[in-house]
């Protein structure tokens, strides 16, 4: 077996195993109840509350979209947090790193299965983004970018944060600095037209991964345009996944049973 077939196959097994022991767990399954519920809330106020339900309907769409992304970021960056530290807290990871699969393999089989709990908060969202958007023609592209958006996003946050927990010594500091990063990329979205317009405005909507789903998102639901105004919000994404790609593969290197002191 040549190497780049044993590389991908050691990571598969991998993210398989990783992938079992979450999402069939109770914390896998509370993430998806939580997802739904919240989800749920938020698409029953859109369509019943007096003064949200005067919202254009792709605008709810957009929101419901850009709830579905948020909601895989979080869900990404707590079990990511845990995904080094917490093995070295609770003492497995000298067995882990002693496996015959390597660092690689098992640095990307854990970012695989930390998106994989992405993809159920995504499956979770489609109905919610089929009745909102039902009769505006807008459901399939609103399914397509949430979904590719959506996974370039939670794929670089999961890298970053699985890169995070590999130099640090407690799952629960890596889980609070993943909590603080996707507050900084989520919180300025609920600022105002004018403060989103300012200086400070376009230095965030440069620098944020979220926010360059966001702003995509609006561009394909809300104002409706073609593949071409999007690739600049692509490519932005591809380059944060790529950079944070680099360096969890950096700090795979770095490992250690007692973490960064």
């Amino acid at each position: 077996m040549n190497a780049p077939t044993a590389f991908v196959e050691n990571a598969l097994r991998v993210g398989l195993k990783e992938s079992k022991e979450s999402l069939y767990a109770v914390r896998g399954s509370m993430w998806a109840v939580i997802s739904a519920i919240v989800l749920s809330l938020m698409s029953y106020l859109l369509l019943t509350d007096a003064e949200l339900s005067l919202l254009d309907q792709s605008e709810m769409l957009y929101i419901i979209a850009s709830l579905a992304v948020g909601l895989g970021l979080l869900v990404g960056g707590i079990l990511a947090g845990d995904s080094i530290a917490g093995e070295r807290e609770r003492g497995t990871l000298e067995g882990l790193l002693l496996a015959p699969v390597g660092r690689g393999p098992l640095m990307l089989g854990k970012i695989g299965a930390i998106v994989a709990a992405w993809l159920l908060v995504f499956a979770i969202s489609v109905p919610y983004v089929l009745v909102v958007g039902s009769g505006t023609g807008l459901s399939g592209p609103a399914l397509l970018y949430t979904f590719l958006l959506g996974t370039l996003c939670v794929a670089g946050f999961t890298s970053l944060t699985v890169g995070i927990s590999c130099l640090a010594s407690s799952g629960r500091n890596v889980t609070l600095a993943a909590l603080a990063i996707f507050i900084g990329m989520a919180a300025p979205t609920l600022l105002g037209t004018v403060l989103q317009n300012s200086w400070f405005g376009t230095i965030y909507n440069a620098s944020s991964p979220f926010a360059q789903v966001r702003l995509s998102l609006d561009s394909v639901i809300v104002d409706r345009e073609g593949l071409a105004v999007q690739l600049p919000h692509l490519g932005a994404l591809v380059a944060f996944v790529v950079l944070a790609g680099a360096f969890a593969a950096i700090a795979a290197r770095r490992i250690s049973l007692e973490g960064s002191q």
